[in-house]
């Protein structure tokens, strides 16, 4: 195997660290320097300090929305991990030849533009959309249901768009793994629910880590879907940074509640993956 010196090594860093720096690391500490001036101004002036941070962190409409958008990216989360586990695992078992039709069903949804698939959910949901007419027309009920603009509406949507990332982390992972491993267990008189729970699950750890990481900060970030999907007005921590930047032309608060997104997203995630990782180690000592 060949070896690199630290500065050949160096240099087939350097065009990575160069492009994460100019396009991720100088937008955030343009943002974060924006988010200590004065807010209510498109242009940088006034220095404010942490006045934005104080009086949108004392703001209980502000605090709400940023609980409710951290809660509904948890539940859409958790909603894709668990319709993602039965389907991945199918997936995996899956003879050969069907794979890959199986694995272009699975991306469908990130082959369409989310708006698209968002007004989807709207033609689904309306109140003279499909399901409400299925269920009028089978005397279920007798006035349409308010389905469509609603938390409700905004998990399915996010739940939609965000699978695919979940299934393709749980098969990547699943993929690796020994079917003997399943079989010598049930060799040993192990029933196939605790050949899934003590076996293959822990070894779908990893996977699992990876996608609930991806979908829960796509989540966070999400815009169009709460836009189009989710109840009138700013409903999501996204939908309120657009009103401030775009609406009311101000940057200061805007760019404050965009630092308070990254944090939380971060904070949770770093959190998270602690957790799961002190998890994996354990069960890789255990086995």
């Amino acid at each position: 195997m060949a070896r690199f010196s630290r500065i050949e090594l160096a240099a087939l860093i350097a065009p990575g660290v160069l492009i994460v720096t100019l396009l991720l690391l100088a937008p955030a500490i343009n943002l974060l320097r924006f988010s200590f001036y004065a807010a209510g101004s498109t242009e940088i002036e006034g220095d404010a300090g942490f006045g934005n941070y104080a009086a949108l962190l004392s703001d209980p409409y502000i605090l709400r929305i940023i609980g409710k958008t951290l809660l509904i990216s948890l539940a859409v989360t958790f909603l894709c991990l668990v319709i993602s586990l039965p389907i991945s695992n199918f997936v995996w078992r899956a003879p050969s030849r069907w794979k890959t039709g199986l694995m272009i069903l699975i991306l469908s949804p990130l082959l369409v533009s989310v708006v698209v698939s968002s007004f989807g959910w709207v033609v689904l949901l309306g109140t003279k959309g499909l399901i409400n007419n299925l269920l009028i027309g089978l005397g279920i009920i007798g006035a349409p249901l308010p389905l469509l603009y609603s938390d409700l509406s905004l998990i399915l949507g996010l739940t939609h768009v965000l699978l695919p990332f979940m299934i393709l982390s749980l098969v990547a992972v699943l993929e690796k793994i020994d079917p003997l491993l399943m079989e010598a267990a049930a060799t040993l008189g192990a029933p196939s629910h605790r050949i899934w729970w003590h076996v293959q699950l822990p070894l779908a750890l990893p996977g699992i880590g990876a996608g609930t990481t991806i979908v829960f900060a796509l989540a966070m970030s999400s815009y169009v879907t709460p836009a189009v999907l989710g109840p009138n007005g700013p409903n999501f921590i996204t939908t309120l940074i657009y009103q401030y930047f775009v609406n009311l032309y101000d940057w200061g608060n805007g760019a404050t509640l965009s630092v308070v997104l990254l944090i939380i997203s971060t904070a949770v995630v770093a959190l998270y993956t602690t957790l799961l990782s002190r998890r994996i180690l354990r069960s890789t000592r255990m086995s």
